[in-house]
């Protein structure tokens, strides 16, 4: 007679299919798990798959020379020589202790229940997230003004360092206090803006900051921003400035320059080439302040920036501003800085704030670059739209007003 396989959800159960078929004498063979549907539905609990023959097989074997055991040690010898086997146990000679089918399926019985209590236990509560798991971590007022500088655009390695920085710093009683942590942030954050003007520089009347030229792209405000500046330095410093011109071959350039120095009360100055710059410069001597309004130049265009260069070179003592206009992509901003950069940039300004709400490419640019920011320039209107840079202001436009 063939041996006949019984499976079964369990052990236990396999067993009694066994007994209840050949009866409490039936030989065990062998005991092992089997998957219980197809390869790929790996999701199905595998079977346990007990192979018995019954018990009258005996009469047909060979009589040994040694007496037979009782039935039942030969059921016990069998079903623990297959429970070895399922378990992967090799027989040694010197091995003299057996492993109790009786204790070994009590074992097992153990196992399966306190495996059904877990996954209870996971059903009712299951495991929080990743995410879950780091807000229950970080306090939350940390959590939203992470997700506030990224939303923001900053660098993901300056968001790091700023919030180690500001938790280390920061008294432990008050990483929970949203007003007081996001005081401290900022604070952090101002630590990475170095601002410039050029009122500071010129406090010692040197001759390094009588000469400013203004640089960028086209569209980033340079002639306005030369009019904002002039208008500002009249109503604080009432210092002597002169308005010269360069950008003279775009449409409606000398027009607009014409109509902002009228407006002023400015005389301006139109220098069409290098030449026509050094004897302007000759001839205002006695000015406090020259300002020198360049044409607009392609940053993705070298000979462009060489050209522009010419004209820089005319005044070996001179400050350069970079007019940049915040509603720019951050890879036009850096390819911008990256071109202008061989000119000597000694600080950014940054203009049309209104036109965007996202300011984090500009800290990318200061932190990165280490090139200072002299002024902020919003709206359309020449008085009161240009704002001396300072950090706390820059700050609050990323993290919001204390």
């Amino acid at each position: 007679m063939e041996p006949k396989a019984f499976t079964a959800p369990t052990t236990q159960e396999a067993l009694e299919l066994v007994q209840s078929e050949f009866g409490p004498e039936a030989i065990i063979l062998s005991v092992r798990q089997v998957p219980s549907g197809a390869a790929w539905e790996v999701w199905k609990q595998p079977r346990v798959e007990v192979l018995a023959i019954p018990s009258t097989l005996r009469a047909t074997a060979t009589t040994p020379t040694h007496p037979d055991p009782s039935t039942e040690q030969a059921q016990k010898s069998a079903l623990t020589l297959a429970i070895n086997n399922a378990l992967g146990k090799k027989p040694a000679a010197s091995r003299q202790k057996e492993i109790d089918p009786r204790t070994y399926l009590a074992h097992l019985a153990e196992k399966l229940a306190r495996q059904q209590v877990e996954q209870a236990s996971v059903a009712t509560n299951p495991q929080p997230t990743p995410k879950e798991k780091i807000a229950s971590v970080i306090p939350p007022a940390l959590v939203r003004a992470r997700q506030e500088l990224t939303e923001q655009g900053l660098d993901p390695e300056l968001i790091k360092e700023i919030l180690r920085r500001t938790v280390e710093g920061i008294n432990p009683k008050l990483i929970h206090d949203e007003t007081r942590l996001r005081q401290a942030l900022r604070k952090q954050l101002e630590t990475y803006l170095r601002i410039l003007r050029i009122e500071r520089w010129q406090s010692g009347q040197t001759r390094t900051a009588r000469i400013l030229y203004v640089v960028g792209p086209s569209g980033s405000g340079k002639t306005s921003f030369c009019a904002r500046l002039t208008a500002h330095l009249q109503q604080n410093d009432r210092r002597r400035i002169a308005w010269v011109s360069a950008d003279t071959i775009r449409t409606g350039a000398i027009a607009q320059t014409r109509a902002y120095a009228e407006a002023l009360g400015v005389e301006p100055h139109f220098a069409y080439t290098a030449s026509d710059l050094c004897q302007i410069f000759a001839e205002l001597q006695n000015e406090d302040l020259i300002l020198v309004d360049t044409p607009a130049r392609n940053p993705y265009k070298a000979h462009e920036i060489i050209e522009l260069g010419e004209m820089l070179t005319v005044a070996p003592q001179k400050v350069t501003f970079l007019v940049l206009s915040a509603s720019a992509k951050e890879v036009d901003l850096r390819q911008a800085v990256a071109a202008f950069s061989p000119l000597i940039i000694n600080a950014f300004v940054f203009t049309k704030l209104d036109e965007t709400r996202q300011y984090g490419s500009l800290v990318n640019l200061l932190w990165k670059s280490k090139i200072p920011i002299a002024y902020l320039c919003d709206g359309e209107q020449i008085l009161d739209t240009l704002h001396p840079a300072q950090a706390s202001g820059l700050s609050e436009l990323i993290l919001g007003k204390s």
